[in-house]
């Protein structure tokens, strides 16, 4: 199990839009659930209540609606598989791609080699608010437009700004008063400062959100290989394996403090069988020597 977790982010989305005929630039675009359900759908057509997923969810409660279709279709199908959809919800993309690289390796395990045959643009037309609307394919993309329009009602930003903004722009110089020319060029000065400053805001979160991924995969891969390296350590103390003569080499290997222990035990090993070896096969050559030798004399 702890394979289906190496799958790439860039693998993770060529197989999400192959599969479902969407354009997801990211993996938390998946957040809302309704990418999920749309999966189960194309794998077991009709365990999925379609009609009840809303691919474009504006808010978690709609995403939460239709996490309890996925969770009904789990059931159906016997799927014994835990989901923290609080932390889905919230668009972070570790959860989300953990989660959608196991239900890639739930979904290729149980199509196996057969094709899938499946209409994804029109089963999305059959859902609860239609196919993906918008230019940016992806359910969170609604989700964040949502969010920051109620961010900015709740700062108290007037709606009306950006046109008063150009209505201003049209009135004549010598109605504007003189300290208007000012106020105006120190705005135009702030403003590709702050520009500037939420790209690299931007650019900075994009680098920790691919430096966590990483170190993610890295503490994964670390766990696997421990757990493969346990299990041979446990199987060289099993009493019908400890008496072999490889066990002692494996045992040295495993326990090396550096590289070079480990090297000069698989050196002492291929030297240790490579004598075994050469006299075994003087042993056969004395033994048949011997009946040789025997033959003649119970002649």
């Amino acid at each position: 199990m702890a394979e289906a977790y190496f799958v790439s982010k860039k693998d993770l989305l060529q197989w999400i839009n192959s599969t479902l005929s969407l354009n997801l630039t990211k993996v938390e675009q998946t957040s809302s659930g309704a990418v999920a359900c749309q999966l189960l759908d194309a794998l077991q057509p009709g365990v999925v209540n379609m009609n009840k997923v809303d691919f474009n969810a504006a808010t978690e409660y709609d995403a939460v609606n239709n996490y309890k279709v996925l969770q009904a279709a789990f059931t159906k199908m016997g799927i014994n598989k835990p989901v923290d959809v609080n932390k889905l919800v919230k668009g972070r993309p570790l959860d989300n791609m953990e989660f959608m690289q196991w239900l890639k390796f739930y979904f290729e395990g149980r199509l196996g080699c057969q094709d899938l045959d499946y209409d994804p643009v029109g089963r999305r037309q059959q859902s609860k608010s239609g196919d993906v609307k918008g230019a940016r394919t992806g359910p969170t993309s609604t989700v964040a437009v949502a969010r920051s329009s109620a961010t900015a009602s709740q700062s108290g930003t007037p709606a009306k700004s950006v046109a008063s903004a150009r209505v201003s722009s049209s009135v004549p110089k010598e109605n504007v008063p003189a300290n208007t020319g000012a106020s105006a060029r120190g705005a135009g000065a702030l403003r590709p400062k702050a520009v500037a400053g939420d790209s690299t805001v931007a650019d900075l979160t994009e680098q920790l959100i691919d430096l966590k991924l990483k170190v993610s995969t890295a503490e994964q891969e670390r766990e696997f290989y421990f757990t493969k390296l346990r299990d041979i350590e446990v199987m060289c103390q099993m009493p019908e394996v400890k008496q072999e003569r490889l066990v002692p080499f494996i045992e040295r290997v495993l326990y090396a403090e550096d590289d070079e222990g480990a090297a000069q035990a698989m050196e002492d090993c291929c030297q240790n069988f490579s004598e075994a070896s050469a006299q075994s096969a003087a042993t056969d050559n004395a033994i048949t020597n011997l009946v040789g030798q025997m033959s003649p004399l119970r002649m």
